[in-house]
């Protein structure tokens, strides 16, 4: 049963959230799309980071239930892409200096959902309150989780040191404000070769994953 759009406006009155947000055309279509008994969460506007997904922006919503991105047309109705919240293992956080990346691992998926950086703390903490996502929840075997682990650790930094509701220090004087970007863009560029490092770690202790077990077989027998 569709939601009566008096709730939605309720539940964003309770999230803060301006009216602002009925000036965007998924707005007319949520009514349709979420549950009578379902809860907002949050909600933002980004583009989900998958190829075919990627040249538009979608509207956000995490409830009580799922995370569900929502993107409208003219005449062609709307495209919906919804993730059960007891399908999701995995969350994690990585901030730049205006976007923030939420990234969602279920089953088999992963959907990173690219947002402004004040949103992405307010999506990020949304979806960890579904349920227990772990990051100890990461497919392979031993070796690859202790290193999705460090390197989580490594990458949340830039997220901690970002964080709005942590104090703020003194603003930085006019000349040394272009140092200061400088050096938020070398740490983006750090943070993505490292990524891009344990990928690759993931895939070569993927591939000698099969090697190692026949070889254990052999010696048993």
């Amino acid at each position: 049963m569709p939601i009566d759009r008096g709730i939605i406006d309720q539940q964003l009155q309770a999230l803060r959230e301006s009216s602002h947000w009925w000036e965007q055309r998924e707005m007319r279509d949520l009514p349709a799309v979420m549950h009578a008994d379902e809860t907002m969460l949050a909600i933002s506007r980004g583009k989900i980071g998958r190829p075919r997904f990627l040249r538009r922006p979608w509207l956000i919503v995490v409830t009580d239930r799922r995370l569900l991105c929502l993107r409208s047309a003219v005449g062609s109705g709307w495209r919906q892409l919804e993730v059960p919240a007891e399908q999701i293992t995995r969350v994690a956080l990585r901030v730049g200096a205006f976007r923030g990346r939420v990234i969602v691992v279920a089953g088999a998926q992963t959907y990173r959902l690219l947002v402004r950086r004040p949103d992405a703390y307010k999506v990020m903490s949304a979806i960890s309150s579904l349920g227990k996502p772990s990051n100890e929840a990461v497919f392979g075997f031993a070796p690859t989780r202790v290193v999705r682990r460090v390197m989580d650790h490594m990458l949340a930094l830039p997220a901690v040191a970002l964080n709005p509701l942590e104090p703020k220090p003194e603003s930085p004087r006019r000349n040394e404000q272009p140092k200061n970007d400088e050096r938020v863009q070398a740490l983006e560029d750090e943070i993505e070769q490292l990524r891009q490092q344990v990928q690759f770690l993931e895939d070569l202790l993927r591939q000698r994953q099969p090697a190692l077990t026949s070889s254990e077989h052999r010696q048993e027998e």
